[in-house]
């Protein structure tokens, strides 16, 4: 039995059925996480799916309801756990630790999900890390400020997050000032998970660069054994939401090599790593000074999975789970040499009337994958990072321009209709 943390968004349901196709899959939520998880009832057997009245942060009452579940049936043996959400992570590890399965280390999850932590480790292990500063009030904020001059443009972030959401960039003081003012109430009364609220922000000195994903695996604490490099189009700044990429890196060899060497030594950096994982950074071309952003101990989201399988054969969340049971992993043949992706944002206010990809001609766009999980009838909240967006869509070629030319016809294919009501 391979117990998943926390199914996420229905954008997850072709990840959750893809595991199931090769092992007996339970899941586990609590109740603070049903209104985005409750979809995964329909995937699993009902016998599978273990709740508990709380939330990711009650670890206890999380493995007491494991433990009631497994004392029902003597003949459940759980051989591994994983999560594929980032707000499962970390819950993960500790099960798993009590468990007494393989995964990485809970010290190290939580280290890699605090992003103080995390550029605390790196500096400490000689690796670059960009000025920062923590906090949670405004009285801490002003603290911040009177000390020595901050160099902005800044990124101010949630200390513990993912998806972009509440990642603004501020080019001065003031600008910090009515980014907290607007950010903290939003983040305070948000979905996000209370843990999450609790950290507060992280102010950082921007890093002007390309930014990239680093994908793959790990074993044991034995480093790196897979990692693909992809190029990261340009976010829309001043709230950094993500519009997709391309995979591999079209980057000079000399950069990705930096990249790679980067990845093996940030995770060196924290022993035992045992599982997939997503890191982000950026490289300045010209000069090769690479810079570490944050690095994710789960599988990546959105066309990451159906992108990286196309053009390596490694399906990173089976391969997650195939490491969770400590299964061999063998990738299969790639079926594209580039792989390029969008992620679907309407840039306006209004109601979802039409969000439609069945006019897509999968075999003359190459399609990759395409998933739309916007719902007629919604309200949209555009720059909001993950939550508004729509879906993605990604597609193969020979080459670069060849991938992008099929994205493009594909994108033009979809159907997606908005009644106006504003404007951003």
């Amino acid at each position: 039995m391979l117990p998943v943390v926390l199914p996420g968004r229905a954008g997850r349901r072709p990840v959750l059925s893809r595991l199931r196709s090769f092992a007996r899959v339970s899941v586990l939520v609590p109740s603070s996480e049903l209104a985005r998880s409750a979809w995964a009832k329909e995937v699993v057997d009902s016998g599978d799916w273990i709740e508990w009245a709380g939330t990711l942060g009650d670890i206890e009452k999380a493995e007491a309801a494991v433990q009631a579940w497994r004392c029902k049936n003597p003949s459940r043996s759980i051989a591994g756990i994983m999560s594929y959400d980032e707000f499962g992570v970390e819950l993960c590890a500790h099960i798993g630790e009590r468990l007494g399965v393989t995964c990485t280390p809970a010290e190290q999850i939580r280290a890699f999900r605090d992003k103080r932590l995390f550029r605390e480790r790196c500096r400490a292990a000689g690796l670059p890390a960009v000025r920062f500063a923590q906090f949670a009030t405004q009285e801490e904020l002003e603290r911040v400020l009177t000390g020595d001059a901050w160099r902005f443009p800044c990124v101010l972030k949630p200390a513990k997050g993912a998806g972009s959401w509440h990642v603004t960039k501020v080019d001065d003081a003031e600008d910090l000032r009515r980014a907290f003012a607007a950010m903290g109430p939003a983040m305070r009364e948000g979905g996000f998970p209370q843990e999450v609220k609790d950290a507060g922000f992280l102010l950082e000195e921007y890093f002007a660069g390309h930014e990239v994903d680093v994908d793959g695996f790990a074993r044991k604490g034995r480093g790196v054994e897979f990692k693909l490099v992809s190029d990261n189009r340009p976010a829309v700044e001043p709230l950094f939401l993500e519009l997709g990429g391309t995979y591999p890196s079209q980057l000079p060899e000399p950069a990705v090599r930096a990249l790679e060497e980067l990845t093996d030594k940030v995770v060196e950096a924290f022993p035992g790593v045992h599982g997939c994982f997503h890191f982000e950074a950026k490289i300045d071309p010209k000069t090769l000074e690479v810079m570490p952003i944050e690095f994710n101990a789960r599988c990546g989201g959105a066309e990451c999975p159906a992108s990286v399988h196309a053009v390596s054969g490694y399906y990173l969340p089976e391969v997650a789970a195939r490491l969770a049971l400590d299964l061999p992993v063998e990738p299969a043949d790639p079926s594209h040499a580039v792989v390029a992706s969008t992620n679907v944002h309407i840039f306006k206010d209004g109601c979802l009337t039409e969000c439609s990809d069945q006019g897509i001609d999968a075999k003359s766009c190459n399609l990759v994958t395409s998933v739309l999980f916007g719902e007629v009838g919604q309200s949209l909240l555009p720059s909001n990072g993950s939550a508004s967006c729509l879906g993605f869509i990604a597609a193969g070629g020979q080459t670069a321009e060849e991938a992008e030319q099929n994205l493009e016809r594909a994108i033009g294919q979809t159907r997606i209709s908005v009644e106006q009501t504003g404007s951003t």
